[in-house]
């Protein structure tokens, strides 16, 4: 009794010790996960070339559309050079610039997530750096693939005994609720999926913060809350095409995938703890301060960040809203 006892008190340990690593219900996520739910012995191969397709191409077209907002936008910033020298608005270019790395350093998050779940994820024994993994279905259930489920071969019932274990087979198969897992991982898909998705995701994240605080920074007073909501609508454009054309139950397959649980130390937990809370609020504060700083260093002596922070007017029109007048 004390055995079982202590053990069962260590396993509720562990589990509360646990946290959880959930797959991400967008594209990349989809990208990640769909292919190893692929089977073509159910599904069929017209339908796994159709939809293996359809995830690179929904990738690449995201990727290649970021990289053209990205090239444009910094074709803007050389043409708008001198733009941020204004005196008017320094508030607002540290603010927009703060709201705008916010976002960035949210979705560099994600991607860290994503590099954490495709290295932390367990693999098929044996399988080696040859098997890509795809298209031999979940390895928890071989009866179902992405769109299709397999019927079964019914043999026919010898007898009334046979008639009852058939239907109750038939009943329990029916109440099942198929769950996507991450049983069919291998260390080569693993690969493709950080070359073809985590690392362009973290580089194109990387260059958007760099070109797009520039572009806020430059942006007139009047357009610049507009460029800033423009410049956060590039890190959405997975969210849109995955909401768009990814069908309801491949959507809902996602979101019941059972997440991946990680049993950090308490090193990892305390150093998470002051990175997150503390740490990333001041890089992001600093780097807001630090790239209004700079591109406004060559303004003039007037014309300097601080210089102009002094100048403004911004307090006083934030004190006439609470007026009457």
């Amino acid at each position: 009794m004390t055995t079982s006892s202590s053990g069962s008190q260590e396993a509720q340990a562990a589990q509360i010790a646990s946290e959880k690593l959930q797959v991400p219900c967008d594209l990349y996520g989809l990208f990640v996960v769909e292919p190893l739910q692929l089977n073509v012995h159910v599904d069929g191969w017209i339908i796994f070339f159709l939809e293996l397709a359809r995830t690179l191409f929904l990738v690449a077209v995201n990727f290649s559309i970021q990289l053209l907002y990205v090239s444009r936008i910094h074709h803007l910033n050389r043409r708008n050079d001198g733009a941020q020298c204004g005196k008017e608005n320094p508030y607002m270019q540290l603010v927009c610039v703060f709201v705008f790395t916010t976002s960035i350093f949210k979705e560099l998050r994600s991607c860290g997530d994503l590099f954490e779940l495709l290295l932390r994820c367990p693999v098929r024994e044996n399988n080696g750096y040859i098997n890509l993994g795809v298209g031999g279905g979940s390895a928890s259930q071989q009866s179902h693939g992405v769109v299709l489920h397999a019927e079964g071969d019914v043999q026919p019932p010898k007898g009334f005994t046979d008639r009852l274990v058939q239907a109750a087979k038939l009943y329990r198969s029916g109440s099942k609720q198929h769950v996507w897992t991450l049983g069919s991982m291998t260390n080569l898909w693993k690969i493709f999926c950080l070359f073809f998705v985590a690392v362009p995701r973290s580089i194109i994240c990387l260059l958007l913060l760099k070109v797009a605080s520039g572009f806020v920074v430059r942006s007139s007073e009047e357009t610049m809350v507009v460029d800033t909501v423009a410049a956060l609508f590039i890190v959405d454009i997975g969210n849109f095409m995955y909401n768009a054309f990814t069908t309801n139950a491949v959507k809902q397959h996602l979101e019941r995938m059972p997440a991946l649980e990680l049993q950090p130390s308490n090193c990892v937990r305390l150093m998470n703890f002051f990175l997150v809370n503390f740490m990333l609020p001041v890089v992001t504060i600093v780097f807001s301060v630090g790239i209004v700083w700079y591109l406004r260093q060559h303004c003039g002596p007037q014309a300097d960040l601080f210089s102009a922070l002094g100048t403004n007017s911004d307090a006083s029109d934030l004190l006439a809203v609470f007026s009457w007048e």
